[in-house]
């Protein structure tokens, strides 16, 4: 199969792109997180790829890192997810913010997702949490992705640095500073006492 396209960045849009390898164009389908990783157009650009193959049609899928593509795939393992739905997700949120969801069970994050309901939520944390840890072990030590030590935040905690993440604000300085608010507010604090006091601290 197609695992990865190299090539000039022809067309662009928030869900769909036009990559040109050696005079072919190939149409992938992306999420929101990929469209802002990319180049402008006219540059160079690497995708991981997936095809996904139907009946009636044969799909090109693309993301900006491997992170991306292994959630992709781990998301249609899911009863009810779909290739195009898995897409709309990771369009919703980030890889990782989504991978600490699902670890930590935090089903009141993932039905925040447009497009997720009660049940696909379950579904999710039920096939995906014990995999979905693992992953976040594994690029716990990896520098700049956004996931050092938020593994370790769960229930309110998470959805505070997930409002930050919203409102612009990056990690490690969220988590710095919802760690900060709890320490002054208790571990008993609920998120809409922990984002307003977090916000202090940025």
């Amino acid at each position: 199969m197609i695992e990865r396209i190299h090539g000039i960045l022809a067309e662009k849009s928030p869900t769909f792109v036009v990559v040109d390898c050696g005079g072919v164009g190939y149409g992938i389908n992306i999420s929101a997180f990929t469209a802002g990783k990319l180049p402008e157009e006219g540059s160079e650009v690497t995708l991981f790829t997936n095809l996904v193959v139907r009946e009636d049609s044969m799909t090109l899928f693309g993301f900006a890192d491997k992170t991306e593509k292994n959630l992709f795939l781990m998301l249609l393992d899911v009863n009810g997810i779909g290739p195009k739905m898995a897409q709309r997700i990771l369009s919703g949120v980030s890889p990782a913010d989504l991978l600490n969801m699902i670890a930590s069970d935090n089903k009141s994050a993932l039905s925040k997702i447009k497009g997720l309901g009660k049940k696909t939520c379950e579904q999710m944390t039920l096939s995906l949490k014990d995999k979905a840890g693992a992953m976040l072990q594994s690029l716990g030590d990896v520098e700049g992705s956004g996931i050092t030590g938020i593994g370790a935040l769960t229930g309110a905690k998470l959805e505070a640095v997930l409002a930050l993440h919203t409102l612009g604000v990056k990690d490690p300085a969220a988590e710095k500073a919802v760690v900060k608010a709890v320490e002054i507010l208790g571990d008993s604090a609920d998120a809409a006492a922990l984002i307003p006091e977090a916000l202090k601290y940025l």
